[in-house]
């Protein structure tokens, strides 16, 4: 894994730069203000929005006319500042993958500081340990620390201060810092009423010159005066024990978590680049914690602050299925559960497509789980409940098919409708579709599976002319715009078969025509993305390696991918994590694919990719599959079926598969050439190769030459030529 370190060479001189740490809630992103001679932790805490018109509640999502922009943005911890002696001259910073901790040095005029920073898994805090050599004399007395706490008024209002909406905003009190003992706290109340508390404690050695400091973020609305103890509970608990046993868990953590998703391939930036996202996927989500929005615990002030539903939440998501990781996504499953009525309720009408493409990830949960009981139990009922909803949105034509009314198909034209948008076709068919097929499974609801089966008879085909698919039936795609909102019938909902020619060349032509139009003048980082998985479902690995690496190298119109693998818009301006994550999710499906009851290994592999493997990624229907690849040829693959569900194996270069290893022989069927079916039970496991010549099933990792090791983080001359704040006047909170 340190092939795969980010490195600073430089200094990071801005958030756009920063290196970040994380459990899942709370953390830091690390980076200087040289222009007041301070190294900036700035911390972070997931579940701290506002809560106007929710005094009882956490947040007020969903809540009737609740303004995520105004009533529960996100809010702004603050920044924890280390000040040196000296003043700083340089440092360079690494990112440790495989411990998830950060190490410094920064060499002030007086001599130089080391640090190390990590936030511990297993509790709400962050920890940074200090060592310094800086001189010390009559007038200079070391290092200190200080908190500047983050402004409590809507980043929406601070970003825009001349909308309407800003100027009759009310902002929140300001905080108020007290010290007992050695425990110094921060409380910041809010106009709904109860409070949030950030605490600290500095363990200085018995040298002046060594020190380690806690910090923790609590959040215990609706109750008030209950965050300051909580807050102060996590620091002292952690701060009496040795650092060693704070690492010790953290790490083994950590290192269990890496194995899940193992996958190396000849790019050595892009694998880079996806263990980067692997280890931020975590960062920034736990199973017990909150749903992921634009930034995880690494937030800053900006102008979206929050979850969005038409794209951002269901991009984050994606990577963490077929990485295996599906314990980190329960928190987006619990939000929908606890939020479900009024998310529906909000979003019928123009816009109940993007609550329903959410559901989609909820869907895909349980199918790569394998868990047909919780899509009948938990996913049907709500699927039936968003299935009557756009009943609503129905009306039949003088020939008898179905329409629907105009919807929103997301960006295009802004929030402009259109009467069959191919956005909602796509979703609507992909839902009856879903809730036929779970039900016939379970042997329940005939009636509506009836319904549904005349409704999907009857709807109407997806608008097309020349060009492909369009937009709606009287709108085509004649202008660069950056959603693939009309493409998604073929992925990621696969209405749209890729193994059927006629629908291949539909969207061969399709993604063509979007992709280049305009030269592409409008599309974002999360378009390259969605290309790339567009090719990659079609088969096409030549055309999405190509597309992806435009991602990581080349400008990408709108936005940036910045050095530590961050993404921004807006001028770099404001972050949204959903993009490069995708990326992730992308170069998976190079290398597994599993959608039309298949598993496809190696189904998008660039030609210029001899050699790949990877471990255990999941497979829709509860599959965890193995496979290498060398000389252009797939050598082996092992799967193991975890609930028994019917497994059929698509392997592009196979004709006859065999069975190696020891024990139970397990009967393969082949259906047509390059697809087996392998009668699994659960539990199972088999390892197949091709029978061409002798294979071991060893997982190896692809050698990289040292001029491709550490490609991320700030390098020598090469930090950003501005810094990509909000002009913001300095906060005071005294």
């Amino acid at each position: 894994m340190s092939q795969h370190d980010m490195i600073w060479e430089e200094l990071p001189l801005q958030w756009n730069e920063g290196a970040f740490t994380g459990n899942g809630q709370v953390g830091m992103m690390i980076y200087a203000t040289l222009k007041d001679n301070r190294i900036d932790f700035h911390i972070g805490r997931q579940d701290v929005p506002d809560h106007r018109k929710a005094p009882d509640q956490k947040t007020s999502m969903g809540v009737p006319g609740a303004s995520l922009m105004y009533d529960y943005p996100r809010l702004d911890i603050g920044r924890m500042v280390l000040r040196p002696a000296g003043k700083i001259l340089s440092g360079t910073i690494r990112q440790d993958l495989w411990n998830a901790e950060i190490r410094g040095k920064i060499i002030t005029d007086m001599g130089e500081i080391t640090f190390k920073a990590f936030t511990p898994r297993d509790r709400m805090v962050n920890v940074i340990e200090i060592s310094s050599s800086e001189k010390q004399n009559v007038k200079k007395t070391g290092y200190q620390w200080s908190f500047l706490p983050g402004n409590p008024a809507s980043p929406r209002a601070q970003v825009f201060p001349d909308n309407p909406e800003s100027k009759a905003y009310v902002t929140n009190p300001k905080p108020v810092i007290t010290k007992t003992n050695d425990v110094s706290v921060c409380v910041q109340s809010l106009l709904a009423g109860a409070d949030y508390a950030t605490a600290w404690t500095e363990k200085k050695t018995q040298h002046s010159t060594q020190s380690t400091l806690y910090i923790s973020i609590a959040n215990e609305i609706p109750a008030s005066d209950v965050s300051a103890k909580v807050a102060t509970q996590a620091v002292n608990g952690a701060s009496i024990l040795k650092l060693a046993a704070l690492e010790k868990p953290h790490r083994e953590w950590w290192h269990n978590y890496y194995q899940h998703s193992f996958l190396s391939v000849p790019d050595a930036r892009m694998e880079s680049f996806y263990w980067i996202q692997i280890y931020k996927m975590a960062v920034c989500s736990r199973t017990d914690g909150q749903a992921v929005d634009l930034f995880g615990p690494m937030f800053r002030v900006n102008q979206w602050p929050g979850l969005w539903w038409n794209l951002n939440v269901q991009l984050t998501y994606w990577p963490y299925y077929a990485s295996n990781h599906l314990d980190l996504a329960e928190n987006l499953i619990r939000l929908i559960d606890e939020r479900f009525d009024l998310m529906l309720d909000k979003y019928r009408g123009p816009k109940l497509g993007d609550f329903t493409w959410a559901m989609h990830n909820y869907w895909l949960h349980y199918r790569y789980q394998g868990d047909w009981k919780a899509i009948q139990e938990k996913w049907v009922p709500k699927a039936i409940r968003i299935a009557e909803a756009f009943e609503k949105l129905q009306q039949q034509n003088s020939s008898g098919k179905i329409e629907l009314l105009p919807m929103g198909s997301p960006e295009y034209k802004g929030f402009e409708t259109f009467p069959n948008t191919n956005y909602n076709l796509a979703i609507l068919r992909w839902l009856l579709n879903a809730l036929v097929e779970s039900n016939e499974i379970a042997g329940s609801h005939q009636t509506e599976v009836s319904k549904w089966k005349q409704t999907l008879a009857n709807l109407i085909p997806y608008p097309v002319d020349e060009n492909g698919l369009k937009i709606g039936s009287n709108q085509p795609v004649d202008m660069s715009h950056r959603h693939f909102s009309h493409l998604m019938g073929l992925y990621p909902l696969f209405q749209l078969n890729p193994d059927s020619p006629a629908d291949s060349k539909l969207m061969d032509k399709s993604v063509a025509h979007w992709y280049q139009i305009e030269n592409g003048k409008a599309l974002a980082g999360f378009s390259f993305t969605a290309a790339t998985s567009l090719y990659a479902a079609l088969g096409r690995g030549n055309d999405a390696y190509k597309v992806l690496n435009h991602f990581l190298l080349s400008d990408i119109g709108i936005s940036q991918l910045i050095s530590n693998t961050m993404y921004v818009e807006s001028g770099g301006r404001n972050p949204v994590i959903e993009t490069p994550l995708s990326a992730a999710n992308s170069i998976m499906e190079f290398l597994i694919q599993s959608w039309g009851g298949k598993i496809r290994v190696f189904p998008a592999v660039s030609d210029q990719w001899k050699d790949a493997s990877f471990y255990q990624l999941r497979a829709q229907g509860g599959f965890l599959v193995s496979a290498s690849r060398s000389q252009g040829k797939t050598d082996w693959i092992s799967v193991k079926s975890l609930s028994g569900e019917p497994c059929v194996v698509k392997v592009p270069d196979w004709t006859i598969p065999i069975q190696i290893g020891k024990g139970k022989k397990i009967p393969i069927t082949k259906i047509v050439e390059g697809e087996y079916r392998v009668d699994l039970k659960a539990g199972e496991e088999i390892v197949l190769t091709s029978g061409v010549k002798a294979t071991k099933p060893v997982v190896k990792s692809i050698l990289h030459s040292s001029v491709e090791l550490n490609l991320y983080g700030v390098k020598k001359g090469k930090q950003l030529p501005k810094i990509q704040d909000w002009p913001l006047p300095e906060y005071k909170f005294n």
